[in-house]
């Protein structure tokens, strides 16, 4: 399947750099750090983004061609690569499917998916090598070192989220900030703010908008947020998915030593031990009786907070999900 010198580790990785806060930016420093010389090219920022990637392929050559999702790229651009020698690889990282996808995906030679469902869909209709590998976590981003003192003072709030929040996928936080605010606990949340919107009315009734940090963090400032509240309740978009799947945030929230409560979900239980590297809930009864109980025991919140970082630092940083998919592409390339 490699068509390329296995000497060669130059990647052309396609796919949204431009902006500081891409996640593509960690899967390259990701790369780096494995020792693979990476071309970066955003395709959402060129024009003539077709020719000037066969122009790179042409004098540079690359082993691999890997593209963070790809929407506007073209299944005859994937083969015009694999025509010039290189192995193509697709990680899909979004749960919403469209239907330029399967296309895509049968075009390169391996795809990777953030969400089981996804994967399973795909290799039912032909792609031939799929694998589900979650995202990661990159600590020098955030300025983590995994030696971090605790708190600073007074804790920025009880409970917290960082989100987006309202119509119309993110109904169920407003939900839960409602329920705990009706509940005394203190919950702020961190995002863009509520739209005011007619079917987000009921959102401002249960004091949503009171919750609200009043901006939104990323990177260094995300790891304040998390070092400063006690819990971090994790609800995902309101996307129905069955099968194993993990938001990026989780690992954000892990990695920057924050305590993780979040929604039961198979991906939860696949990747983490819940009650002692993360806590997970199944109904509004029971968040509540784990934020009240976690609220008031900070040794046992402590230590599933630093078991659950440490997992996360040792075997799911983007150094460590990369070398899992070149690993896989290597074992699969061989058979």
């Amino acid at each position: 399947m490699t068509r390329n010198n296995s000497e060669n580790k130059t990647v052309l990785f396609c796919g949204p750099i431009d902006q500081p806060l891409n996640s593509g930016r960690y899967m390259i420093a990701g790369m780096q750090k494995l020792g693979y010389d990476v071309i970066g090219y955003d395709y959402r920022s060129h024009a003539d983004f077709m020719n000037e990637l066969l122009d790179i392929v042409e004098k540079r050559k690359p082993r691999y061609v890997f593209t963070l999702k790809g929407e506007k790229l073209s299944p005859q651009l994937m083969a015009d690569f694999k025509q010039k020698g290189c192995t193509t690889i697709m990680w899909l990282t979004t749960s919403m499917m469209q239907d330029w996808m399967l296309p895509f995906a049968k075009a390169n030679d391996f795809v990777v998916t953030n969400t089981e469902d996804t994967g399973i869909f795909f290799a039912k209709n032909g792609v031939k090598n799929v694998k589900w590998i979650p995202q990661g976590f990159d600590p020098e981003f955030f300025g983590i070192t995994g030696k971090e003192a605790g708190t600073k003072g007074a804790p920025y709030a009880e409970a917290a989220m960082i989100g987006s929040m309202g119509y119309p996928f993110y109904k169920k936080r407003c939900q839960l900030v409602t329920l705990l605010r009706r509940n005394s606990v203190d919950i702020k949340w961190w995002g863009s703010r509520l739209a005011r919107q007619i079917k987000n009315i009921p959102y401002f009734w249960g004091g949503v908008h009171r919750a609200w940090a009043g901006k939104e963090v990323f990177m260094k400032d995300f790891a304040d947020v998390i070092r400063n509240v006690k819990i971090f309740i994790g609800q995902d978009a309101d996307i129905p998915i069955s099968g194993l799947y993990l938001s990026n945030r989780i690992f954000a929230v892990m990695g920057c030593g924050g305590f993780y409560l979040g929604n039961r979900t198979p991906g939860i239980e696949a990747v983490f031990e819940i009650g002692k590297e993360v806590e997970a809930y199944e109904s509004d009864e029971e968040l509540l009786e784990k934020v009240k109980y976690y609220l008031t025991h900070d040794e046992a919140r402590e230590r599933i907070a630093l078991a659950g970082q440490q997992k996360v630092l040792s075997q799911y940083s983007y150094k460590q999900q990369m070398r899992k998919i070149f690993d896989w592409i290597e074992e699969t390339s061989k058979a």
